[in-house]
């Protein structure tokens, strides 16, 4: 390895990725994942987000799912910003030729090419600015497997931008060295094509590193290299205007949509609590939601950056300049308003310091910096910033360990020893106490085992989803909902299921549902949703405890209920499905029409199903309470001549008990309070014997902080937010019991919307039957709509698809319009066809910047790199080293 020529760097380039990438897998087998072990790589939004993505690639790839619009976001949207987010790595090509079975074990190896190609890039970074060196390899493999790699494993498509910062930062000293802008731009523009989230954290550091590199030298043609970078930055920009654009208006619609962040100016943490997270395994599950950055980059690199303000063959003025801009960027992972400009002005869900592998780089180029003038630094010096390193780094720790559950005692110990002898092996090459060969290889063996160490002690922390719970869920319930679209009716429906393996079963299964977990997902969408019934959060909405009268609504036309008669009832595949019913018993599946079964689903069709194009007659009330049953009722009564007899209507509890809780004169809207704090409280209600599907509604606050049963049977709670509606039991002969217990140390609750509402069967039949009547025929796929309206209509008709503005009506006479979140038409009031497509908003000004900058890139190329403007540019660069040497 030291006898490379120093132009022979790509042998330290095959080591960089060859290395990183066994020690990936060494993790991963000691870790007993597949195909090592029964474990999986699954874990958190991995098992229940992404993997469902990368199934949705398939399918789209395939041509069986939409690509710009697909009905298996949610009730339907956009799936731009889905693509741009999730989908959009080169990497993700390997998933698309492995069987769906397979796609745990094939992102265990995508994350260890990512690992790896990380290193890789790092290298290449690392051998132009010290050729072929052994710290180069300190720099790489430190990077390929930092802290904000190992425990962002899950967050697979954040790691390309994670590759390209070490070529965007190169592509930087390429434009001061030869005035080429290229090299710079296509990294950067790759960045934002790749992840637009991640591209732009990237483009804010190559500001701060542009400014570093012009600031720590005597530069001259300073214009000309502020607009070279200017330039090179907007062309980056314009390559990749294709994604930015068209995502920049869906982000509008969904996370740019929700309130501003709080800019207040504070700290998120005590600065003693950083040193900590320079540990090995300083990481947990704990650390995922609300955790510290993890910023590991090995005991040797650690050492190397202390060593950069040690050397005294740097410049003081760099050293300065350079400990400002280190300054900054600890301030940017501490205070608030900094973390959130990095975050995109906006506070993200877990995951707070997504930005920290930007500081990782920094810190270990100074690390390349300084172990390239270690020979500077004097031993003295050495030894005294060695002792004072390991107490900053060692004593908080040891201070705040009662309280810091990530940190271990073994954990603690492991890095203490990795300290100490990477001080022993620097002390001896700065000393040359022995050959060099042999402390090279020291440097190397300590190097694979501190990070192995680091990587295997964090994600052991770490729970992850058994291969099988993938494998045999997935083949179950594929099996079932190819079964359920074989039976009943065909034509556009949707179909709900009271088990699911992830919100995004439908991009899984590739079938029209209701929940999807994005975090892209349409607000809209969501409030929708959640004000009809739903449970929800940002970026998410779930299909649990849906109504009959709801599902009919939503065209919900197939429903899938675990079969509890099934033979296989003591197999482990049934033990999964049923392990992960959502749902509350579902007692209005009377009114479903049960079309078959299988091993483990009863399939029911749903004969009130309405098509999702119907015809209404009046505007929907803009004023309608934030209750579930009144919202439905404000839907339903939009579609016949004449208001009917309301749908639900409130029926009143038989009985009511109390128990240590203050007399109730009313329930709903209520606030009960116990009398005596200390001990426990509980209402209990009845509800008289009935033949009538009734349905109970509790808002988000009582149903947080009230344990609730009917009949004994415990309600299945929801963290999320929104109104619970669940239905009841149909019993004519015994009444129902419904126990509302007051959770541990709560004195006062609110019985926010809590009320009993009664089905009028006749209304609602008589609502469905006219309803489907006056329907327009419909042919729906995915983004596009064909309606044919039937003469002597109202001139009005509601789709139960998200509006978006990406739709347009191929007719002047028709009307785009936003009805409550769903697509409202106004219409000619006799016979017409007309058809809905959706179009991705900005994608035509998107593609046209895009092809404008590919043109400008080729001419830049070419001005570039011919041979004649080669020759001249390297005679400039000559003449302004000679420039800045005198």
């Amino acid at each position: 390895m030291l006898h490379f020529k120093k132009n022979k760097t790509w042998p330290l380039l095959f080591v960089s990725f060859a290395l990183t990438f066994i020690i990936s897998l060494c993790v991963f087998a000691a870790l007993k994942m597949a195909p090592f072990g029964s474990s999986s790589i699954l874990a958190n939004d991995s098992a229940v987000q992404y993997i469902d993505f990368f199934t949705y690639l398939k399918h789209a790839l395939a041509g069986t799912a939409g690509k710009a619009y697909s009905f298996s976001n949610s009730l339907g949207g956009g799936m731009y910003a889905n693509w741009t987010y999730y989908l959009l790595s080169p990497f993700n090509l390997i998933f698309v030729l492995v069987s769906r079975h397979a796609l745990p074990i094939a992102m265990l190896f995508v994350t260890a090419l990512k690992y790896s190609a990380a290193a890789a890039t790092a290298q290449c970074y690392a051998s132009h600015h010290a050729g072929v060196r052994w710290y180069t390899l300190v720099f790489s493999i430190s990077y390929g497997l930092s802290g904000y790699l190992v425990a962002n494993f899950l967050n697979i498509m954040w790691m390309d931008g994670v590759i390209l910062l070490p070529l965007v930062a190169l592509g930087i000293d390429r434009l001061f060295e030869r005035h080429r802008i290229m090299p710079y731009v296509l990294p950067l523009s790759l960045s934002f094509i790749t992840n637009y989230y991640i591209g732009f954290m990237i483009a804010i550091f190559a500001v701060l590193y542009f400014c570093w590199r012009w600031a720590i030298q005597r530069q001259t043609h300073v214009l000309r290299k502020i607009g070279l970078f200017a330039g090179g930055s907007l062309l980056s920009g314009m390559l990749a205007a294709v994604v930015l654009i068209p995502t920049y208006f869906a982000l509008t619609a969904s996370r740019l949509s929700s309130a501003g962040a709080d800019f207040s100016l504070k700290a998120l943490y005590s600065l003693l609590d950083l040193p900590s997270k320079f540990i090995p395994g300083s990481f947990n599950f704990d650390q995922l939601s609300n955790g510290l950055p993890n910023l590991y980059l090995g005991m040797i690199a650690l050492l190397g950056a202390v060593c950069y303000f040690l050397a005294a063959s740097i410049p003081v003025r760099e050293r300065l300049i350079s400990g400002s801009l280190t300054l900054l960027l600890i301030l940017s992972i501490w205070l608030n308003p900094l973390v959130l400009i990095w975050q995109g002005f906006r506070a993200p869900v877990w995951y707070l310091y997504r930005h920290s592998f930007i500081v990782i780089f920094w810190l270990l180029v100074l690390s390349l910096r300084g172990l390239a003038h270690l020979s500077s630094v004097s031993r003295f010096r050495l030894g005294m910033a060695s002792m004072t390193t390991a107490g900053c780094l060692l004593i908080p720790t040891i201070l705040r360990m009662a309280t810091h559950k990530y940190i271990t005692a073994l954990n603690l110990t492991l890095g203490g020893v990795f300290f100490l002898v990477a001080a022993l092996l620097l002390y001896s090459i700065r000393s040359q106490l022995l050959p060099q060969k042999w402390l090279v290889s020291g440097i190397v063996v300590l190097l694979v085992l501190d990070m192995g160490t680091n990587a295997f002690t964090s994600l052991k922390a770490i729970s992850f989803v058994p291969a099988a719970d993938f494998t045999v869920t997935s083949k179950v319930l594929q099996s079932s909902y190819d079964d359920a679209k074989k039976l009943g009716s065909g034509g556009f429906y949707r179909i709900n299921a009271d088990s699911q393996r992830s919100m995004d079963d439908p991009y899984q299964y590739n079938f029209n549902g209701i929940s999807t977990f994005s975090s892209v997902l349409n607000t809209s969408t969501i409030n929708t949703l959640t004000n009809l019934g739903a449970i929800g959060s940002a970026g998410r909405v779930k299909n649990n405890d849906l109504t009959w009268p709801l599902e009919s609504l939503l065209d919900v036309k197939k429903l899938l209920i675990v079969n509890t008669q099934s033979k296989k009832v003591g197999t482990k595949a049934y033990q999964q499905v049923a392990s992960r019913i959502i749902s509350n018993p579902r007692y209005d599946l009377s009114a479903y029409k049960l079309l078959g079964h299988n091993d483990y689903f009863n399939i029911y069709q749903n004969p009130d199903a309405l098509p999702v194009a119907t015809q209404i007659y009046r505007k929907i009330p803009t004023q309608v309470q934030a209750n579930p049953v009144l919202q439905q009722n404000a839907y339903f009564e939009t579609l016949t001549p004449k208001a009917n007899q309301t749908m639900l209507t409130t029926s009143d509890f038989s009985g009511i008990s109390v128990d240590n809780v203050k007399p109730l004169t009313t329930l709903t809207n209520a606030v009960a309070t116990k009398i005596n704090k200390k001990n426990a409280a509980s209402i209990t209600l009845t509800v008289n014997p009935t033949s009538d599907q009734q349905y109970l509604v509790m808002g988000e606050n009582m149903r947080k902080n009230m344990a609730i049963s009917v009949n004994d049977i415990p309600v299945k709670n929801d963290p999320d937010t929104g109104s619970k509606t669940i239905s009841m039991p149909l019993n004519s002969t015994k009444p129902t019991t419904i126990t509302l217990t007051f959770n541990r140390g709560l004195n006062q609750i609110d019985l926010d919307h809590f009320a009993l509402y009664t089905l009028n069967r006749t209304a609602f039949k008589q609502t469905i039957a006219t309803a489907k009547q006056n329907a327009p025929q419909q042919h729906i796929q995915n983004g596009r709509v064909t309606l044919t309206t039937k003469a002597n209509n109202s001139g009005y008709i509601m789709l139960t698809i998200p509006y978006e503005k990406g739709w347009q009506v191929n007719s002047k006479k028709v009307t785009l319009q936003d009805y409550r979140g769903f697509i409202g038409l106004k219409v000619p009031t006799g016979r017409s066809t007309f058809t809905l497509t959706y179009h991705t908003p900005g994608i035509t000004q998107g593609l046209w910047l895009t092809i404008i900058g590919i043109l400008v890139a080729i001419g830049v190329t070419v001005y570039e790199y011919w041979p004649s403007n080669r020759r001249r540019l390297k005679q400039k660069k000559l003449l302004s080293l000679k420039r800045e040497a005198s």
